[in-house]
């Protein structure tokens, strides 16, 4: 079953397809910038040595492991984050209140005639 080209060009270029896109490209974004955030808290708590983290991680023979699960708990917690704040702020369209206005207006029209 082998497709032609041009049709294999417009499953690609379908509206569905650079809907995905567009979803993918936004979810790796905010993922990025909770990955950032992580970097600077990680780096800033080592360096201040919140807690004697730094100095428990550098006395171990296992620091590069230690340091590794580290930032990897920070990248997973602060990327979540980060996404679940911008999946969130999409719904803000139906908190505006002429989107409900205009809602109630067509509602009425309706129960007038």
């Amino acid at each position: 079953m082998t497709q032609k080209p041009d049709e294999t060009d417009e499953i690609r270029n379908s509206q569905a397809a650079r809907e995905a896109r567009s979803i993918v490209k936004f979810m790796i974004e905010h993922t990025a910038y909770g990955g950032f955030g992580a970097l600077v808290f990680g780096v800033l708590v080592l360096f201040f040595d919140i807690g004697g983290i730094y100095s428990l991680a550098i006395a171990s023979h296992d620091a590069p492991v230690f340091i590794m699960l580290l930032f990897f708990g920070l990248f997973i917690t602060f990327g979540g984050i980060s996404l679940g704040i911008g999946i969130m702020n999409l719904g803000g369209f139906s908190d505006n209140d002429s989107y409900d206005d205009e809602r109630k207006k067509h509602r009425d029209d309706r129960n007038r005639l």
